[in-house]
């Protein structure tokens, strides 16, 4: 799996010329075929999606190419889930996010629940990635809550990539710095700062 660009006809002539580099062992990925058609819900509409496959054959490697608006294993975009964790941490509850959302409450419990158990490493993996982009940023947390604290760490790692790389979208940023596992919770799956 390695976290891609949107722009699909960015990333396909990427893969086609061997530019992206294989999480494994680093050499020019290939294409591979396509994966399974899934559904991804944005904010406002609804899309199908056949994800493009790769493969590295000096590892005999397969990848999926994972756009950076998507998380693993969920349905819902980074986006509509930002929203989500963006709430929580302003104190509202789950079924109202589910109800504002027009998603189900188990749904984005499940989601508060998954940010939650791992918001303490969350929460110093962005603040470690920030510092690693700008060491003399002020990062001023307000203390409210340890998941308070690790969605506002995820807006400050926003605010020090902006200025350092020009606009982009926070949460499509946190997709990316956790190759897409925000919400990921069988194993630690951030890779530590370059």
């Amino acid at each position: 799996m390695l976290i891609v660009g949107t722009d699909k006809a960015a990333v396909e002539a990427d893969l086609i010329e061997g530019r992206l580099g294989c999480p494994t062992c680093e050499n020019g990925l290939r294409p591979w075929g396509h994966g399974v058609e899934r559904e991804v819900r944005h904010l406002e509409r609804s899309e199908r999606r056949h994800l493009r496959r790769s493969i590295c054959k000096p590892c005999a490697t397969t990848h999926v190419l994972v756009p950076q608006d998507t998380l693993l294993r969920r349905r819902d975009s980074i986006e509509v889930i930002g929203v989500a964790l963006t709430a929580k941490a302003e104190g509202k509850g789950h079924r109202l996010i589910a109800q504002t959302l027009g998603r189900p409450a188990s749904t984005v419990r499940g989601w508060l629940r998954a940010f939650s158990v791992r918001a303490e490493a969350i929460r110093e993996h962005f603040v470690r990635r920030a510092y690693t982009i700008d060491p003399n940023h002020d990062d001023r947390s307000v203390g409210g809550s340890t998941f308070a604290d690790a969605v506002d760490a995820i807006g400050v790692l926003g605010i020090v990539a902006v200025r350092r790389f020009g606009p982009r979208s926070v949460w499509s940023l946190a997709s990316f710095v956790t190759g897409g596992g925000l919400l990921y919770n069988t194993s630690w799956p951030f890779r530590p700062p370059a």
